[in-house]
This record gives structure tokens, sequence and C-alpha cells, in this order.
């Protein structure tokens, strides 16, 4: 656009030479022509750098938004062996309700549980191998090592509470008092409930997703 307006003028400049009656005037008209295309290529040329700023920004913030939704998506993988874990877990203590003296069978329970101490280890070490996305701003990377955090102690949590049932399964071999301790361990060992909603949203608003 800016080019065909040079054009115009020029054509228009040539016209008024020919048809001013002083060179004065033709002047005054030159100047302000001048003045006029030079604030209005100062004012597109300023447009366009800060369309082209405004568009690498989207694409950074798009690419940022990806990364963390694609570690977000592989971390709620990682939950949700943790929450089945933990419901087996509850499932194989709250099941010994219905079990009689006659029908309990220790080699059992402590195989389920034994398993289910494997599999809370190897969930385990997955957590622990989670790092932060360099890629993120710096306050979306302090809200995600805070959700790593709070991962982690909630899965060392886990584990413990399995771990003593373990214990406590090999080393009690009668029912009731079985019973009584895991009932036990697990209202003193259980976790937290682990909440990261507050981290998740805050680096959301950040990335505006």
């Amino acid at each position: 656009m800016i080019y065909l307006l040079t054009v115009a003028a020029a054509v228009a400049l040539v016209v008024l030479y020919k048809f001013l009656p002083t060179r004065k005037n033709f002047a005054i008209i030159c100047a302000v022509l001048i003045v006029v295309f030079g604030v209005s290529a100062f004012v597109t040329n300023r447009q366009a750098q800060q369309e082209e700023i405004s568009r690498a920004q989207r694409e950074e913030l798009q690419a940022r938004q990806k990364i963390f939704g694609d570690w977000y998506a592989s971390y709620q993988r990682d939950i949700d062996s943790l929450d089945r874990n933990w419901q087996t877990y509850h499932n194989i203590v709250d099941g010994l309700e219905s079990v009689d003296a006659d029908s309990f069978n220790a080699e059992a329970l402590q195989q389920r549980l034994h398993e289910l101490e494997q599999e809370s280890l190897d969930e385990q070490i997955k957590i622990y191998g989670l790092t932060v996305p360099q890629s993120l701003d710096e306050q979306s990377r302090a809200q995600v090592d805070e959700i790593i955090r709070k991962t982690k102690d909630y899965v060392d949590a886990q584990t413990r509470t399995i771990s003593l049932s373990v214990g406590a399964a090999k080393s009690i071999a009668e029912l009731e008092p079985l019973k009584l301790k895991l009932h036990d361990i697990m209202i003193r060992e259980s976790p937290e409930g682990l909440f990261t909603a507050p981290e998740v949203a805050a680096i959301r608003a950040v990335l505006g997703d």
C-alpha cells in the first residue's frame, strides 16, 4: 500500500509542479507530503514489527502449552497407576473383614501384598525420574517442580505403608491380630491427599491455556 501511495504522490508532484503559480507553494506542498509520508512509513513499519513480535510470542506460547500438555498427560498416567495401586491396597486390607479364620490363607495374603509392594516400588522409581521441562518459563518451572515434590512425598508414604503391611503379614499369622495391625498401619502411615490443582491452575494461567 505504501508503494502505491508513493507512486501516486510522485505523479501528483509532477502535475503540481507544472500548474502551481510559484515554486514556493510547490516547495511547501512537497515538505508537507514528505512529512506525511515519513510519518506513514514509520507507523506502517512499527505496526509490521509489532505484528511480527506478536506472532513470535503466540508461537512461543503455543509451543510452551504443548510442552506442558505432553508432560502433564504423562504425569497423569503415573498418577492413575498410583491410584490403582492404592485402591488395590485398600481392597486387600478391607477385604479381610469378610474373611473368617478357617478360610484365611496367610501365604496368599503375603503374596498379594508383596506383588503390590513391587508395583509400588516401580511407580516410585518413575516418579523420582520426573523432570521439569526446561523450555517452560521460570514461573511455570517452579510450579512443576512443586508438583513433583508433592508427588514424591505422596509416593514415598504410599510405598512405605504397603511395605510395612508386607512386614506385618509375614510376622503375624493369626487373622484377628493381623487385621488390627494392618488397619493401624493404614491409619497411621497413609499419605495425605495429593492436591496439585493450585499449581496446575497457576501454570495454565501463565500459559493462557
